[in-house]
């Protein structure tokens, strides 16, 4: 059988599928997602993000608990 049939059957296949939670799993599977969230947010947020990513991998960071600490939560 040739490559576009097999597309053919899976395309089928999913069509008939009335399981919700079937198709999130096939969902993940192929990782069918919706934008990058990081394409979603503001210039300067994405900036900010990098800004913090390149002080993270310089070793400028801190964990979470000694930044729960610092703040008193």
């Amino acid at each position: 059988m040739d490559l576009q049939s097999e597309k053919l059957k899976l395309i089928q296949a999913i069509i008939n599928i009335e399981d919700i939670n079937l198709i999130k799993e096939i969902e993940q599977l192929l990782k069918i997602e919706g934008p990058d969230w990081f394409d979603t947010i503001s210039e300067n947020q994405q900036q900010s993000v990098l800004r913090g990513l390149e002080q993270a991998d310089k070793g400028e960071s801190i964990s979470h608990k000694e930044a729960i600490e610092k703040l008193g939560l």
